[in-house]
């Protein structure tokens, strides 16, 4: 097991209160179902999803040439061609119950590994599993500092982030700023941000209905 680190959250408490009553709870995280998740949450009615949805990234999905050669490429085909197959991939893993809504979203620091393309693709293909009163968590890189990710996160207490090694090394980022990222992100909206010692900006999201 590698080393974990401790690392402390100003807006995670504020997240976990607000669904305190909430039962069964419908967790939905992004990442690995590491231990102090899953002991965390197992103290109430809950029902945790480890969607382990970076192994989707990569390889990444290569859409085929719109135009013939010679021709002037047509960029806006392209990029749809290539939002259909990013839909296509999140939507094999994202799979679930009709019925399914999520109380709470740990999306980490998936969004930087993510381009402007996938993280459109991804934000739509999750929307249908979201409420009104969904509540969201995330990491965002604003600039370059690829030292800051490729991490493993779990929920050590209400203000209590655990961190360990992660295995995403292989993983491009794209650094934006937390308008650019939130604007693809058409069902949440900020709640609350703040800047982390490391760089990254912690964001505490909410249902854009709310």
């Amino acid at each position: 097991m590698p080393a974990t680190e401790t690392l402390p959250s100003r807006l995670m408490p504020d997240i976990l209160e607000r669904v305190a009553n909430r039962s069964p709870l419908m967790v939905f995280d992004i990442g690995m179902g590491v231990h102090e998740t899953v002991e965390l949450f197992g103290q109430r009615r809950c029902r945790l999803h480890f969607s382990a949805l970076h192994d989707a990234l990569v390889p990444p999905p290569v859409a085929k040439p719109t135009t013939a050669p010679g021709q002037i490429p047509d960029k806006k085909a392209e990029e749809d061609a290539l939002y259909r197959l990013w839909k296509e991939r999140f939507s094999s893993v994202i799979n679930y119950s009709p019925d399914t809504r999520f109380d709470v979203c740990l999306f980490w620091d998936f969004f930087n590994y993510l381009d402007d393309i996938a993280l459109r693709a991804f934000a739509d293909v999750l929307t249908p599993f979201l409420s009104p009163a969904t509540l969201a968590h995330a990491y965002l890189l604003l600039k370059p500092g690829t030292d800051v990710l490729n991490r493993e996160y779990g929920i050590l207490s209400q203000n209590q982030i655990s961190v360990r090694p992660g295995t995403y090394a292989s993983l491009p980022s794209y650094p934006r700023p937390q308008a650019r990222v939130t604007s693809m992100l058409k069902e949440f909206s900020v709640n609350h941000s703040v800047l982390r010692r490391d760089g990254l900006l912690e964001v505490a999201l909410k249902s854009a209905n709310r």
